[in-house]
């Protein structure tokens, strides 16, 4: 077999190949054999009947078409190796001969992986996300407690700002009744907004077995009428007053574990510093990430693009599914219109792909390591998002054969980890403090876990800040 290539664009190739006839031959042979298993000719066991007899009973050119799809396949696959090419998507052949005298010409314009110079990942600048927890958010948190205890009384009187009504409501949009929308003892927070804003201003001042009736429009995101005209019946069921506890060492022993305000206090801010960064730290490796990308000039094969970006929508169609709406509702829903989504999902796909072939590129350059302890954290990670347990997503994976995508998301993390590692990051929490909350661990205990696996010491503690922030990594750009 004779095989050449000629580049047509960075990320495509024009393929040729030549197969000798009496390879072809067999082709031939075999077709006949494999189609006379599916006739009974008198005379002969299936499958032994004589290729002439064959020929007679389906026709020359049944078995020349059947003997191309088996054998062209397997020529294209032995020339790809044979010149080291790389595919992204099926190609697109042209069979010029093919028949036992001549044997086989034919040519395939591949898509291929495209080939780059990766730019050194070091020192790249970003500043540390915004992080501290400040008083406000602490107070934030405490008024929400004091919500979750409040005491509620009905009372005699009218409502006002802030009060709890128990009401019934019932929607009409151009005369008809809209079921959907009827509800019937909905306990609701006078001021919260929660149906239309208007809800409010009628309720203000109205007491138990009042009726009132207004206009208004309906939220942009109701499903079929979003943004009509409606009318609005409310019957006002009764007025309950809400009375929030004291914010004392008190409230802190019935709402915590804590015996003290100021305990409690403590425990908030070092959840809200955990928590701000774990998420800073997400938000820093896709500054980390972008900033990268800017350095690279990568030729993105259109099948690679179309193929994520069909994922995409192939996903807002489950979701729209699962909801029970069909997909322009829920497109609605969310203030966008199929065109919008699907031009917005080849934009982001293309970031994705993008991200994808230089994490892919620079992996291979810096040798990331994958450790089978890496593919059971991941596996871990999967099963606690999904509350399942981790074997029913091992037996998925297995059954799936979706292990080397889930090797690739491994290495792109542990490529972003690196690339982290090597930034020039300006601010940021102090190492006492991380390890204070339990984002790093200690030197003595790396140092530890290091001497336990038969490894030199490391007192540097260099190790990755954030490996507890990997675990949900929202943050970062889609790739894979």
């Amino acid at each position: 077999m004779k095989t050449s290539v000629e580049p047509l664009e960075p990320v495509k190739v024009k393929l040729t190949v030549e197969v000798e006839p009496k390879r072809v031959k067999r082709a031939f042979d075999t077709a006949a054999r494999e189609l006379a298993k599916q006739v009974n000719v008198p005379g002969f066991r299936p499958g032994k009947a004589p290729r002439r007899l064959i020929e007679q009973r389906f026709g020359s050119g049944v078995i020349a078409q059947t003997a191309m799809e088996e054998a062209v396949s397997e020529y294209y696959g032995e020339a790809l190796r044979a010149e080291g090419i790389d595919p992204v998507a099926p190609p697109e052949v042209d069979v010029e001969v093919f028949d036992e005298a001549d044997g086989c010409t034919f040519t395939a314009l591949v898509e291929v992986r495209p080939t780059f110079e990766v730019p050194d990942h070091t020192g790249i600048d970003v500043t540390f996300p915004e992080w501290e927890a400040d008083d406000e958010e602490i107070a934030a948190q405490l008024e929400s407690m004091r919500e979750r205890f409040a005491e509620v009384d009905e009372v005699e009187r009218a409502a006002g700002e802030g009060d709890l009504v128990t009401i019934d409501l019932r929607v009409e949009v151009d005369g008809e009744e809209l079921e959907s929308a009827r509800v019937e003892d909905a306990l609701y927070e006078v001021g919260s907004g929660g149906v239309t804003p208007k809800l409010d201003e009628e309720v203000v001042g109205a007491v138990a077995g009042d009726e009132v009736t207004y206009v208004d429009a309906l939220p942009e995101e109701f499903p079929e009428h979003g943004g009509a005209e409606a009318t609005f019946h409310v019957t006002v069921k009764d007025v309950r007053q809400k009375t929030l506890p004291d914010l004392d060492d008190d409230f802190a022993m019935t709402a915590s574990a804590f015996e003290t305000l100021d305990e409690l206090r403590e425990d908030l801010r070092s959840s809200l510093l955990r928590r701000n960064i774990e998420q800073a730290q997400h938000q820093l490796r896709a500054r980390v990430l972008e900033a990268y990308l800017a350095r690279v000039d990568v030729p993105i094969p259109p099948s690679m693009i179309e193929s994520e970006q069909q994922q995409r929508i192939h996903q807002l169609e489950h979701q729209a599914e699962q909801y029970g709406v069909d997909v322009e509702t829920l497109l609605e829903a969310q203030g966008t219109t199929r065109e919008d989504y699907t031009a917005d999902a080849a934009s982001q796909a293309e970031d994705a792909v993008k991200a994808q072939l230089v994490l892919d590129a620079l992996a291979r350059e810096i040798g990331v390591d994958l450790q089978s302890e890496d593919i059971d954290r991941e596996i871990v990670r999967h099963a606690q998002s999904n509350n399942v347990e981790p074997e029913q997503i091992a037996r998925i994976i297995q059954e799936q054969g979706s292990l080397p995508a889930l090797v690739g998301d491994i290495l792109r993390r542990k490529t972003i980890d690196a690339m982290v590692d090597a930034a020039d990051v300006d601010g940021g929490p102090d190492a006492d403090l991380l390890i204070e909350l339990g984002l790093r661990e200690a030197p003595e205990a790396v140092a530890a876990s290091d001497a336990a696996a038969g490894a030199p010491a490391d007192d540097s503690a260099d190790a990755s800040a954030d490996d507890s922030a990997d675990d949900s990594a929202d943050d970062e750009p889609t790739t894979s």
